[in-house]
């Protein structure tokens, strides 16, 4: 746990996806007072009450907190790139990194590579 700023709290952990992947997330309270909470919470569910109000539950313990907002970040990463197929990049421009690269890895093309950088 770590507090986002004065009274309040943000909880670190991984969300349960419905496609059965699991993803980092974290759930900031700000505007929470005097909530004691364990250092670790296993199995933690969560449930909106109200716009202001939110249940916690870890085993049998749960907690009712009221804060002025909440916001939930997910890593989205992974649904996004698999909707997003990476463009693929133009030949030119992979064969002028191979070329790059190639120099690169040998004394004599480091040299070269070296001396072209200093004359611009």
């Amino acid at each position: 746990m770590r507090g986002p700023g004065s009274a309040g709290i943000t909880l670190l952990g991984t969300i349960a996806e419905s496609d059965g992947r699991v993803t980092p997330a974290e759930l900031s309270l700000s505007g929470v007072q005097s909530l004691q909470l364990p250092p670790v919470l296993p199995d933690l569910s969560v449930e909106a009450l109200a716009a202001q109000d939110l249940l916690l539950r870890s085993g049998a313990r749960e907690w009712q907190v009221h804060c002025h907002t909440w916001q939930l970040h997910r890593d989205v990463g992974a649904s996004f790139y698999a909707a997003v197929p990476p463009r693929r990049m133009p030949w030119s421009r992979r064969a002028a990194w191979r070329l790059m690269l190639g120099l690169a890895a040998t004394a004599p093309g480091r040299w070269l590579l070296a001396r072209r950088g200093r004359a611009h």
